[in-house]
């Protein structure tokens, strides 16, 4: 796993950051907050060697990241878990991902093995 935050913030990261030694800090476009998540988020989710996504509740930013993510890796393999709610519930209903009973699926290893099973092993 790889941590990214935005030069934007410098100053504010959270004190668990100093734990990771695997975090990537991203250019900020001076000013703008909304500029400095959209270039951290495109650095994050344009990477060669991603496979797939996994999307878990979440707020807006969850369907930003899921457009970028989607643009730049059109093939990849995407799971949005909808049973907590949020915007990965929204994700899989609006894109028909899940149905019925499906979207209350809290067993998160079930759902990792049984639909991203290549990856999982």
């Amino acid at each position: 796993m790889i941590l990214y935050q935005s030069r934007f913030f410098e100053g504010d990261y959270p004190e668990e950051n100093q734990r990771f030694d695997n975090v990537v800090y991203t250019d900020y476009v001076p000013g703008d907050v909304k500029g400095s998540l959209q270039l951290m988020r495109e650095q994050m989710l344009s990477r060669e060697d991603l496979i797939g996504a996994v999307f878990i509740g979440g707020m807006d930013g969850v369907e930003v990241e899921y457009d970028i993510f989607r643009r730049f890796n059109p093939e990849a393999f995407i799971l949005p878990v909808a049973a907590p709610g949020g915007a990965a519930l929204n994700l899989a209903r609006n894109n028909g991902y899940f149905t019925g009973r499906e979207l209350e699926d809290i067993d998160f290893a079930a759902l990792f093995s049984r639909y991203f099973p290549d990856k999982c092993s």
